[in-house]
């Protein structure tokens, strides 16, 4: 699972985050479509923000066809409406707008951003719009990305750091969703019929979340989100997964690699995101060891 997060991203570098504003004043409301939209007006820049995300993530997939989810996503920006992948990319290169593709066990999307001056937002919105709503799916370039995939899940699984995460998630995990993990059999079987049925159930209005900010009036940008939604598949809301069932006593794994260095993978069962100590724990627990090279942790060990 975790090995399609660079599948879900044309560029990692690219990646862009909304600024958080003390006292921001968030606006929320549905599209006639069914859409939660959420938007804050700021005009510090000529720059507009657009996040569309859907509950389309890796949980949504099969264990027989695991990684549907994101080569679906994927797929989304290679060819729509007649738009070649090469020019999908010239045409926002050419106004310098930015399309990252999100994905992960939760959710599939897309980030979008662009100048707010009419032409360059007109233009960027109009392929942004196509991708999401009239994605082509062109077999030619599935086969091609099917290849590229197992060529990649093969070279993954002799890395003890690939090795050792699948086996953490199905550990902590075991037969929900969030334990799947795409293999190169998994992927060989997913053709582009999988494709579009996983497109039609999951990528409807009403599974859609949208967020906007940036230099746009609040009616712009109700006219912007019923304009990202007006063509998307009728389909009813995903249903609820089923409940995450966590182990209940300690377990220990060992994995004999040649590798040259260890790889110790540790978990605990936490809170929910809705729990009011998730933010501080998520601070804290950055702080400790998830900053990286710059965590407490990672400086006591290496020094």
């Amino acid at each position: 699972m975790n090995l399609f997060k660079n599948l879900a991203l044309l560029t990692a570098g690219l990646l862009f985050a909304v600024q958080a504003y003390a006292g921001v004043k968030i606006e929320n409301w549905q599209t006639s479509t069914g859409a939660d939209v959420y938007f804050v007006e700021n005009h510090d820049l000529p720059i507009i923000d657009i996040s569309v995300n859907f509950a389309a993530g890796s949980a949504r997939d099969t264990v027989e066809k695991a990684g549907l989810s994101a080569i679906t996503r994927h797929m989304m920006t290679t060819g729509t409406a007649g738009m070649s992948e090469e020019e999908i990319s010239k045409r926002m290169a050419d106004i310098g707008a930015i399309l990252v593709g999100e994905h992960d066990m939760d959710r599939a999307g897309f980030k979008l951003r662009t100048l707010s001056k009419l032409p360059e937002r007109e233009q960027a919105l109009d392929i942004y719009s196509k991708i999401i709503q009239q994605p082509d799916f062109p077999e030619a370039i599935l086969q091609r990305e099917k290849t590229r995939i197992i060529a990649n899940l093969k070279e993954s699984a002799t890395k003890p750091d690939s090795i050792s995460s699948k086996a953490f998630m199905k550990a902590v995990y075991g037969d929900h969703p969030y334990g799947f993990s795409s293999e190169p059999e998994t992927v060989a079987a997913i053709g582009r019929a999988d494709l579009l049925q996983f497109y039609q159930a999951y990528y409807s209005a009403n599974n859609a979340v949208i967020a906007l900010i940036g230099d746009m009036s609040r009616e712009q940008a109700a006219e912007i989100a019923e304009r990202l939604t007006a063509a998307l598949p009728k389909a009813a809301s995903a249903p609820p997964l089923s409940a995450v069932g966590l182990p209940q006593q300690a377990l220990e794994q060992r994995i004999e690699h040649p590798a040259s260095q260890s790889h110790i993978l540790l978990g605990y069962p936490g809170v929910s995101r809705g729990d009011p100590d998730y933010f501080p724990l998520y601070v804290g627990n950055y702080i400790l060891g998830g900053g990286g090279f710059v965590s407490r942790l990672t400086e006591e060990v290496r020094e």
